[in-house]
C-alpha cells in the first residue's frame, strides 16, 4: 500500500496563507475593516494553514519519503515554512518588533537562497524553482519593508505573495486532479 501524497494539504497550505496576506497587503478588502481583528485573523491561517499544514507535510516526507529522491530537501523546505509561518502567526496575534522581525526575515532569505539553488540544481525550475525566487525577493522586500515600515513596500510584499499563491497554484493543480 502506497501512503498518500501530503504535498497537496502543505501546497495548499501555503496557497491559501500567501493569498489572503497578499490580498490584505494590496488592500483588497480591508477599507473600513476593523484591523485589530484582520491581524488576528491573518495569525490564525498562518498558524493553521501556513503552519500546521506544512509541518504535517514536512514530517509525512520524513517519515513516508513520499517525494522520493526530493523528500528529505522538500520535509526541510515545507518544515521551514511551517515554522515560519507558525511565528509570523504569532506575531500578528500578539505584537513584537518590527526591526527584529525584519532580521529574521534577513535569517530567512539565506536559507531560501539555498532552497533556490537546489531547486534550479535539482532541474526543479518550474514552478518550485521559480516560486522560490518570488520567495526571495518577498523576504529582500520584507526585510527593508519591516524595517522602515515603508507602506510602498507593504504593497510590494502583496504583489510578491499573490504571485507566490498563483504559482504555487501549478505545484497544486496536478495533486488536485492528477
Amino acid at each position: 500500500m502506497l501512503p498518500v501524497n501530503p504535498e497537496a494539504i502543505g501546497v495548499f497550505g501555503l496557497f491559501a496563507t500567501v493569498i489572503c496576506f497578499g490580498l490584505e497587503q494590496v488592500g483588497v478588502g480591508v477599507k473600513g475593516a476593523d484591523h485589530e481583528k484582520l491581524t488576528r485573523t491573518l495569525g490564525y491561517i498562518a498558524i493553521i494553514f501556513g503552519g500546521v499544514c506544512q509541518l504535517y507535510t514536512s514530517v509525512s516526507m520524513f517519515l513516508f519519503s513520499v517525494g522520493g529522491d526530493h523528500s528529505k530537501y522538500l520535509g526541510t523546505v515545507f518544515g521551514f515554512f511551517g515554522l515560519f509561518w507558525i511565528l509570523v502567526g504569532l506575531f500578528f496575534l500578539k505584537g513584537g518588533d518590527k526591526k527584529v522581525m525584519a532580521h529574521f526575515f534577513f535569517c530567512a532569505l539565506i536559507l531560501v537562497v539555498l532552497f533556490t539553488i537546489r531547486a534550479f540544481a535539482d532541474g526543479l525550475i518550474w514552478p518550485l524553482g521559480i516560486d522560490c525566487v518570488v520567495i526571495d525577493i518577498l523576504l529582500i522586500t520584507l526585510v527593508f519593508g519591516w524595517y522602515t515600515e515603508n507602506p510602498k513596500l507593504s504593497k510590494l510584499a502583496g504583489v510578491c505573495n499573490l504571485a507566490i499563491g498563483a504559482i504555487s497554484f501549478f505545484l497544486l493543480y496536478p495533486h488536485v486532479l492528477g
